[in-house]
């Protein structure tokens, strides 16, 4: 049975409601600690840490069928089910290469424009199943940005992608289907546009972006996917002062209201895993606090 944390989330995002839980985990990872390359070893692995919520990858490749043995594995476990989606962008970047998409947008961006809206046509067709089967919460996933901001202009980004976000908003129903949205690096110049375009949900590197500024600033609109930096899970193990860090950062976080602890960009060191467990073991009591 399904915990059902992440239905209340999703319905009464001015809650305080705290959850915890992994959107991306590198295969090695998972091998490393004993579980196997699958989705079974990712809910399984979810479940070892204390996760609330189990987020599998979605390969264009699967089918709607796919999508009930997924939930059957994290509802076994008493797991919340989401999913995280490569966006247009990030389809095609798998496709080519980033350089060559920056050069069709300065000089054929109507070509750009054409596979754009060709990929963004697959991901309207999955949404709709994902609704047909219950899926609650779907992270879109786009890195368009490095440290130093974007790829491209805001403007750009306004012109060329922006468009085609707010067809992907469109196809769901708020009742039913969440869109949460991902990047990495500092993506603090479009932020406002994807609120106002209606996604919820933002996994967002705290390296890069203000998450306490963002989340004061929108309040219930917006529900962080995040809070775990880097440099504290690549450590073999966390001392007093980086403790009392981790706990201030996302005790800070939690209070703001709906709140998933993540890393942002995934778990890719070896070692991360029993540090992941150290910090979900921290934050332990803040759960409690903000649990409904």
């Amino acid at each position: 049975m399904k915990s059902g944390k992440l239905s209340r989330l999703i319905a009464t995002p001015d809650r305080p409601i705290f959850l915890r839980g992994e959107i991306w985990v590198a295969p090695e990872i998972l091998s490393a600690n004993g579980f196997s390359q699958s989705p079974n070893g990712l809910s399984e692995m979810a479940s070892s840490v204390g996760a609330d919520i189990c987020f599998f990858p979605w390969h264009h490749s699967l089918l709607p069928s796919d999508l009930k043995d997924l939930g059957l594995l994290a509802h076994h476990s008493s797991l919340d089910f989401a999913l995280t989606v490569d966006g247009p962008f990030q389809c095609l970047s798998r496709k080519g290469n980033l350089l060559s998409i920056l050069e069709e947008i300065r000089r054929r961006p109507l070509n750009l424009q054409e596979q754009l809206a060709k990929e963004t046509e697959k991901i309207v067709e999955e949404l709709r199943w994902m609704k047909e089967f219950g899926v609650q919460l779907v992270i879109l996933c786009d890195d368009i940005a490095h440290k130093g901001g974007l790829y491209f202009s805001p403007q750009d980004f306004r012109k060329w992608l922006l468009p085609f976000y707010q067809i992907l908003v469109s196809e769901i129903s708020s009742d039913k289907l969440a869109l949460g949205w991902h990047s990495d690096g500092d993506v603090t110049s479009v932020l406002s546009d994807l609120v106002n375009c209606g996604y919820r949900f933002f996994s967002l590197e705290p390296e890069c972006v203000d998450l306490l500024g963002f989340k004061r600033s929108y309040g219930h609109r917006v529900t962080l996917i995040g809070g775990i930096r880097t440099v504290w899970l690549i450590q073999k193990q966390l001392d007093r002062g980086m403790q009392q860090e981790c706990l201030h950062e996302i005790k800070n976080l939690a209070e703001e209201g709906g709140f998933i602890l993540a890393s942002c960009s995934g778990l890719f060191n070896l070692e991360s895993h029993p540090i992941l467990k150290e910090i979900y073991f921290l934050t332990e009591n803040i759960l409690i606090r903000n649990s409904i």
